[in-house]
């Protein structure tokens, strides 16, 4: 059985890469491949606030993994990246090529500008170094895929969408057991949002659009989960939900563990993810799994995903008008939700069902 070292996140901590690499080691690749999961942070040990600390913790992370990929067996080191950190998934790539193993590198990026193009010369010549060191890149849209290709690199790159696993879907009284706990009722029209909460996933100008949405339907409930994505962010949300006062609509659940979002999606009447920059996000696909309406924003791989008036609506990133708008037109028109939702369904059967994906992966790994 061929071994593979996985760099990469597990829950926890939550997030869509988190869950891709979670259904990846739990898939029928386990009959094939011997996977060992190497956690891509494991974040700093309690107390370790000096520079010097963390550096040092650091050091001994690279020389572990360094470790793992001179002395242990494996044949192919497969590397996670939300976007390549300079001296981050550089210093992996880098080290596990020194020890003479072949390099898969799945980059889940969002904003290929801020990534690249709006980069220093000196950072261009080093990320554009760093991707001609993988036996492979894969990407999780085409744009990626297009725009690393015409970086005139050796290294082959492929596109292949993100996957998930289907949970079971919850049954009624998982469904009304949360409904009870969150204090809302049948009467309500909920809004989800699943994802980190702060200015990337545009919370704040989904904050922007609550009360613009309840001045006209006050039976609209937002439910906001997922934890911050920068530090400080949490305590800003609260505060504006506490200065617009407009908690009785609004419901931060902080991070939420993965088996209790489809309890989240049976109860949701709209799902919403308003953001400024994102890759192809899980978060989308599950909603679209199952049966809820879907609201975001024309960025990313989003665009390749959701088809607007088709399989959901699309707004601009940053406009709390056109949030609201967006709301309050599926509040009232039962029969767009019905379409909208029968669409994305149907796409997600066809392009991201995981069982229907898995041979692009397994095809991958049999040609390294």
């Amino acid at each position: 059985m061929k071994r593979i070292l996985m760099l990469g996140p597990v829950p926890p901590p939550y997030g869509g890469i988190a869950s891709l690499v979670d259904d990846m080691i739990h898939s029928d690749l386990r009959n094939e491949y011997a996977i060992e999961i190497f956690p891509r942070s494991e974040g700093y040990p309690a107390g370790m606030d000096g520079l010097l600390g963390r550096n040092l913790f650091r050091l001994k992370r690279f020389a572990r993994f360094f470790g793992k990929c001179l002395f242990g067996d494996f044949d192919l080191i497969h590397i996670h990246s939300a976007d390549i950190i300079l001296w981050g998934t550089a210093t992996f790539v880098l080290l596990a090529r020194i020890a003479g193993k072949k390099v898969l590198l799945h980059i889940h990026g969002t904003d290929w500008n801020k990534f690249y193009e709006s980069e220093s010369a000196w950072r261009k010549f080093w990320k554009k170094t760093t991707l001609s060191l993988p036996a492979k890149i894969v990407v999780v849209y085409p744009l990626w895929e297009e725009k690393i290709r015409k970086l005139g690199i050796k290294t082959d790159v492929t596109f292949i969408r993100n996957l998930v696993i289907p949970p079971p879907l919850p049954d009624r009284s998982e469904v009304d057991e949360t409904r009870a706990r969150l204090h809302l009722t049948k009467d309500h029209f909920v809004v989800l949002m699943v994802g980190s909460v702060g200015e990337r996933k545009g919370v704040f100008d989904l904050l922007k659009a609550v009360p613009k949405v309840v001045s006209q339907d006050d039976s609209v409930m937002f439910v906001l989960a997922g934890g911050e994505e920068l530090p400080g962010e949490m305590d800003q949300i609260l505060g504006i939900i506490e200065v617009e006062k407009i908690e009785p609509w609004v419901k931060v659940l902080g991070e939420v563990e993965r088996d209790r979002i489809p309890r989240l999606l049976g109860l949701a009447d709209l799902f919403i993810l308003p953001s400024h920059a994102e890759g192809m996000p899980l978060a989308i696909l599950e909603a679209m799994r199952s049966g809820v309406p879907i609201i975001s924003t024309y960025v990313g791989g989003i665009p390749d995903t959701i088809q607007n008036e088709i399989s959901g609506l699309l707004i601009h990133p940053g406009s709390a008008a056109e949030i609201a708008a967006a709301v309050l037109r599926l509040r009232k028109d039962d029969a767009l939700r019905q379409r909208l939702v029968s669409r994305a369904e149907k796409e997600f059967e066809e392009k991201y069902e995981f069982s229907k994906g898995i041979n692009e992966i397994r095809s991958l790994y049999r040609s390294l």
